[in-house]
């Protein structure tokens, strides 16, 4: 095994995330799995709207897509009797958010489809290479691994990342404390099963089940599309010692479901886990990183787990590639600074879902019959509470790579810009903003020839792809023109003509000036994050 710039340990969905975008770079990465191939286990079953931009980015969302859907059936039930049938994935895409819904789709698609990607970028997944230790010093990590055949190599990298999971590896060796609870009264089977003369969806929608107990049990089934199969859950007693296999689930279902006649069968993944809610305190710790479930583990209540994996991995990439290229080695601290925050949010949402769902307190069972579920029945309450977990509204305003250099609008820095409708003056084609974001540059968005008067284009960096916003009128401006025909950027953003908007590699607004300096920009991007 060669050097490499980044190693990272674990192929799961946070790790290859983290691969593609670095890949795509053009950084020399390794990504090792102690696994000999990529496990078909659901697991982390649906996809957030964030996480889809994301993934429209690394150019793998229409994979994802085909082989998703949004459209969902709950039906719930208590102690066997229906309660409420819930539509789900009702929203329509908006001018300023392309994917409103959650993707359903089990995990192992999500993996295959970016491993596929990483391989057209020319990666690779080391399958059968173990982490065995490692050792840093002020320029690189030395580490130590064991190959497909047994034998220990020395790697040397200039970073290391774990995304190896919530019992890492990477974690342990840095002796780090993985702060929190796991909740032994709260135990849990799973498993990927067929049940015959139950299919898990038809035409365009995915079906759910629910059977919540007054005892606090839980037995759930989600579809699992383009596989006729369903990944069914169920809680423990405290006193149940029931190892994951068929028979035990089978039990679970015939006490819960109602349906003791139906059979489960064919399982090809069989798991269980307990409760744990816990984070580390810190992210980095020199050239090594940690990120996904090596740093936070969540209920899955919500699907925030994966997801927040996807998009730490998002957010280190372009940093790690900066320092890489010589940047100052204080940007890599600000993902410690900006997703600490989103991993104990999301703690927060799971835990408190998880706690409403299970919960044996009458009061609280009555008030999710007669009030939460009536309302959860109404498409735009429905809308309205997804959004709550779709992680669109997660932003950096305040942190230490927003800087407002002109008050006003509705964006500021900090804040996901939202995509909106354009044309393509010289070709009459519609294009969308996020089609000019998608790739591993910075973008200058200028609102309005009044942005551009002090802007001389070809000395902007190579890397800064800049755009002019404009109406329908003329413009003399000899960079790209773009144009907002039906207002829909005017509408998401609120920026007055002048202003002009600095976006990161990763979506997020860094900088908002007025009619700014190529020189400016340039010293923008040069010092985001530098030690002061």
């Amino acid at each position: 095994m060669t050097d490499t710039d980044v190693l990272i340990v674990g192929a799961g969905p946070t790790g290859l995330t983290l691969a593609v975008d670095l890949a795509r770079r053009g950084v020399k990465v390794t990504l090792i799995e102690a696994a000999s191939a990529l496990p078909r286990q659901s697991r982390g079953k649906g996809l957030q709207p964030r996480s889809l931009e994301v993934l429209d980015d690394l150019g793998v969302v229409n994979a994802l897509l085909a082989n998703g859907k949004t459209r969902q059936d709950i039906t719930l039930y208590r102690d066997r009797r229906r309660l409420a049938r819930l539509p789900a994935g009702l929203a329509d895409p908006r001018p300023d958010l392309p994917y409103p819904n959650i993707v359903m789709i089990p995990q192992w698609r999500t993996t295959t489809v970016l491993a596929d990607r990483l391989h057209e970028l020319g990666g690779a997944i080391q399958f059968s290479t173990r982490l065995e230790s490692f050792a840093t010093s002020s320029g690189a990590v030395r580490v130590l691994v064991a190959n497909p055949q047994g034998e220990r190599e020395e790697v040397t990298a200039r970073y290391l990342v774990g995304c190896d999971g919530g019992h890492s590896r990477v974690r342990r060796t840095l002796s780090l404390e993985f702060a929190g609870i796991t909740d032994n009264s709260q135990r849990y089977l799973l498993g990927d099963v067929t049940i015959p003369g139950w299919e898990p969806e038809t035409d365009d929608t995915v079906r759910s089940h629910a059977w919540l107990g007054t005892d606090g049990s839980f037995l759930g089934l989600a579809g699992l599309p383009g596989t006729g199969q369903w990944q069914i859950g169920a809680s423990l007693d405290a006193d149940d010692e029931s190892e994951p296999n068929l028979m035990a689930l089978q039990r679970l279902w015939d006490e819960r479901s109602g349906h003791p006649e139906v059979r489960l069968t064919d399982a090809t993944w069989l798991s269980n886990f307990r409760v744990n809610v816990r984070m580390v305190e810190q992210y980095r710790h020199g050239r090594v990183l940690l990120a996904g479930d090596a740093a936070h583990v969540h209920p899955p209540t919500g699907g925030q787990g994966m997801n927040t994996g996807i998009q730490d991995a998002y957010n280190l990439g372009w940093k790690l590639a900066a320092g890489l290229r010589g940047h100052d080695d204080a940007l890599l601290d600000t993902y410690q600074a900006e997703r600490h925050p989103v991993a104990r949010r999301a703690l927060e949402q799971s835990t408190d879902i998880l706690d409403a769902v299970t919960s044996r307190n009458p009061l609280v069972r009555l008030a999710m019959q007669r009030l939460l579920l009536p309302l959860l029945s109404r498409p735009a309450i429905n809308r309205a509470l997804a959004s709550r977990v779709s992680q669109i509204d997660i932003g950096y305003r305040g942190g230490p790579l927003a800087h407002d250099d002109s008050p006003g609008g509705r964006v500021h820095p900090g804040d996901r810009a939202p995509d909106a409708r354009l044309t393509d003056p010289s070709s009459g084609r519609g294009l969308r903003l996020h089609d000019l974001l998608r790739g591993p540059h910075w973008t200058l968005l200028l609102v309005g020839d009044q942005a551009t008067r002090h802007l001389s284009v070809d000395d902007l960096e190579e890397d800064v792809d800049a755009y002019l916003i404009a109406d329908d009128s003329p413009s003399s401006f000899p960079g790209r023109v773009v144009r907002d025909c039906d207002g829909t950027f005017r509408k998401s953003y609120r920026a007055r003509p002048g202003a002009a908007l600095l976006v990161r590699p990763d979506g997020y607004i860094a900088w908002r000036a007025e009619a700014p300096t190529a020189g400016a920009v340039t010293q923008r991007i040069t010092t985001i994050g530098a030690a002061t």
